[in-house]
């Protein structure tokens, strides 16, 4: 069982041509955010080539994000820049985040961990990046689980990096609150938080109330810049033919949290970072302790 740990890249992806069918992925929309990249085009350099990299890779895969997104995720680096020192993306989907913050490994010079419950795409996403930049495949780790079993097993014991951690992993609120409340045990090491998808909603199944989840940890009185689009009324604002989803006019896309100017309103400081992982892997920690 590899849940709860690292994991390595799969070898033998390195050839497929058709790598989303080889690791067993489903393409829906297809959509791909460097169609829209043009919009801003000759703002930064560091996004320019990202995005011409991304026009010439030969590969089938779908994005999630907007493309103003990734433009201001880039930016967002740029202003953060010598701040930190390790990207944790939480929730890779197919690479779309991950090749925008590949791209700007060398430039800020620091290293990126990748974080999903699904190996599949961890390795998609890898193997995105590495056909991209094969320069910085050497600096690029990837944990296969939840946000909390990497803060209890990559954070922790970690006592050199300044973090800034990437959430786009999962929109249930319940969850969003697990992942954001296991931060506050590694909270001084954490430069800050971009939380991606606050303007998500959907069926009641699913609970996407992202948004929520940050004001029930941080508390009402939340500090934070939006990033990505704000959709006027219109056919973004209406369920999709898939899941249902849809996206909240006006609302933005995304949020960036400062850590100096946030502070942890739960969990109450009697709770343990056990109490907060998967019980398997609960379990196991404590018969490690």
């Amino acid at each position: 069982m590899t849940f709860g740990g690292f994991i390595q890249p799969d070898e033998q992806a390195q050839d497929q041509t058709k790598l989303a069918e080889h690791f067993g992925i489903t393409i829906y929309s297809g959509y791909q955010s460097v169609s829209q990249s043009r919009k801003h085009a000759g703002q930064n350099r560091i996004y320019d080539r990202v995005a011409d990299r991304l026009a010439a890779l030969d590969l089938g895969y779908e994005d999630q994000c907007s493309a103003k997104y990734y433009y201001d995720l880039v930016r967002t680096l740029r202003d953060l820049n010598g701040q930190f020192d390790r990207v944790v993306e939480v929730g890779v989907f197919m690479g779309g985040s991950t090749s925008y913050l590949a791209g700007c490994m060398q430039p800020f010079d620091f290293d990126l961990d990748l974080v999903d419950v699904s190996a599949d795409f961890l390795r998609f996403s890898y193997e995105r990046v590495r056909r991209m930049y094969p320069e910085a495949a050497t600096r690029i780790r990837l944990f296969h689980g939840d946000l909390p079993s990497y803060v209890r097993h990559g954070m922790l014991a970690n006592t050199t990096s300044r973090y800034i951690i990437h959430h786009d992993g999962a929109h249930d609120f319940n969850q969003v609150v697990k992942d954001m409340a296991s931060l506050s045990f590694v909270r001084d090491k954490i430069e800050a938080i971009i939380a991606q998808d606050t303007h998500l909603r959907g069926t009641i199944d699913h609970m996407n109330f992202v948004d929520m989840a940050l004001f029930a940890v941080f508390g009402m009185d939340l500090k934070f810049a939006t990033i990505g689009e704000a959709y006027p009324e219109g056919p973004m604002t209406q369920p999709n033919a898939y899941q249902g989803n849809y996206f909240l006019p006006g609302a933005a896309e995304g949020v960036v949290l400062p850590m100096a100017a946030n502070t942890f309103q739960y969990p109450h400081p009697m709770l343990l970072m056990d109490d907060f992982l998967p019980p398997a892997l609960e379990h196991a920690s404590a018969s490690a302790a």
